[in-house]
């Protein structure tokens, strides 16, 4: 586990220019229109991929798309991790995650699940939430059908990603199911006061640094920011005993590192199993650029958590 750093230990940064962020929609329109002008990924013989509808229920009509991963050659039911993708709660989709969900499918072996769950700030706190648990529940219901494993699922995301996962782990644990296994946070956005060291230096740094995370969270909360639930900024649960074994990710030069990693420390003294990495020198965005060496050892990091947390149950090779 690393310890939480210093401040003083970073060298001062560069100021860079940056527009406020005014229309959602003008960011994913931006991201859409990069992603057309990297072309298609190539295909994945060794994987079958499907695309499918989480049902509507009595409570919201709302269906959610999922994309699954699953290898070919897998035989017999396998674990699952339904994993939630970043984009500051206001952007991103089934698409903007797929090679690390590839990866992951791949190389563990597991069941990926990805959901496109509703966005801010059209769809505000708990919208996308309510998305990702009935995704939650989804799977566990339906893992016969899906040749899951129903005491192998886990949650994972990035960054809005990561809210959504720690979230749901909450609110798996206090509606008594469905029960996960394990948890894998990965640069999360944790706490929407952003009163920590980290959140109150890196105001300046590229990528994403204080004046985004302030624009994130007030598209995300909307109306709910006068009276803020645990379940849309974790960090603000009291109570974090009875949580699954977890994995958390830290950036040296994240607005979000001191949050995550006073998280990690929380769950720690609710005796929670911790594995924390915090990694000097890399901004939040750093996936961002996946043929970065960082990012590259770093994903095979997370394989690496995922098979033992996955696969290395009592009797289980």
């Amino acid at each position: 586990m690393s310890n939480l750093p210093m401040d003083a230990a970073f060298t001062p940064l560069v100021r860079q220019p940056r527009e406020e962020l005014r229309d959602a929609r003008v960011v994913r329109e931006a991201l859409a229109a990069a992603r057309r002008a990297a072309g298609p990924r190539n295909a994945d013989p060794d994987l079958a991929i499907e695309d499918r509808l989480v049902p509507s229920s009595d409570q919201d009509k709302t269906q959610v798309p999922m994309r699954l991963y699953r290898r070919r050659d897998a035989d017999g039911v396998l674990p699952v991790l339904l994993y939630l993708h970043g984009g500051g709660f206001f952007c991103g989709d089934l698409d903007s995650d797929e090679g690390q969900c590839m990866h992951y499918a791949r190389s563990v072996p597991c069941v990926v699940a990805c959901v496109a769950y509703r966005l801010a700030p059209e769809e505000p706190f708990p919208a996308a939430l309510t998305d990702c648990y009935r995704a939650l529940q989804f799977l566990w219901s339906g893992s016969r059908d899906l040749n899951l494993d129903p005491d192998r699922l886990a949650v994972g995301g990035s960054s809005a990603g990561g809210n959504l996962a720690a979230a749901v782990a909450l609110l798996a644990r206090d509606r008594s199911g469905p029960k996960i296994c394990f948890q894998m946070l990965l640069v999360p956005a944790l706490d929407d006061r952003l009163e920590t060291p980290s959140a109150r230096r890196f105001i300046d740094v590229p990528d994403f640094a204080r004046p985004e995370a302030e624009v994130m969270w007030r598209w995300y909360l909307g109306a709910a920011a006068r009276d803020i639930s645990p379940y849309a900024t974790p960090a603000r649960a009291e109570d974090l005993t009875g949580l699954p074994p977890s994995y958390i990710l830290c950036a040296g030069l994240d607005p979000l590192r001191d949050e995550g990693l006073q998280y990690a420390h929380r769950l720690i003294e609710a005796d929670v199993a911790v594995e924390l990495h915090l990694v000097p020198s890399i901004p939040h965005g750093f996936a961002s650029i996946p043929s970065a060496t960082i990012s590259k050892r770093l994903l095979d990091e997370q394989v690496e958590v995922l098979r033992s947390a996955l696969h290395s149950s009592p009797g289980r090779s």
